[in-house]
């Protein structure tokens, strides 16, 4: 798993929080700033969502820093227009479809971008292109 120093050297700044209940999906992005020299792992137990109470978290690189670098799409009703958003959309999903092949594999996608293991996409490619 991806440190934070790791982060920082590919230009990555901030973190986005996903609520680990997934019936609440609530998510925020915060500067990654305060945290150094562990990985974004060691930190997820310590968040307690203030939506629903739930202890632990999902920890992810914010790796457009919510920037809109591509065309908009949309999904369901919703306007993805950034990285950030797709992957948001995927872990608001219900838990049965979240845990669908397809749903892993473009996440996966994010992450690798994210981690610097592959090239940036846009949202119409890791939700399409598994």
């Amino acid at each position: 798993m991806i440190t934070f120093g790791e982060m920082r050297e590919m230009g990555i700044r901030g973190v986005l929080v996903y609520c680990s209940d997934y019936r609440c999906s609530h998510s925020i992005a915060l500067s990654a700033d305060r945290w150094s020299g562990v990985r974004l792992s060691d930190i997820e137990p310590r968040f307690v969502c203030k939506a629903c109470g739930q202890r632990g978290a999902d920890v992810r690189p914010d790796f457009d820093g919510g920037q809109a670098p591509f065309d908009p799409i949309q999904v369901d009703g919703r306007k993805l227009v950034t990285l950030r958003d797709t992957g948001e959309y995927i872990a608001g999903l219900p838990k049965k479809e979240h845990a669908a092949p397809e749903w892993q594999a473009a996440m996966e996608t994010l992450i690798l971008v994210a981690e610097g293991g592959g090239q940036r996409c846009s949202p119409v490619s890791a939700l399409c292109e598994h």
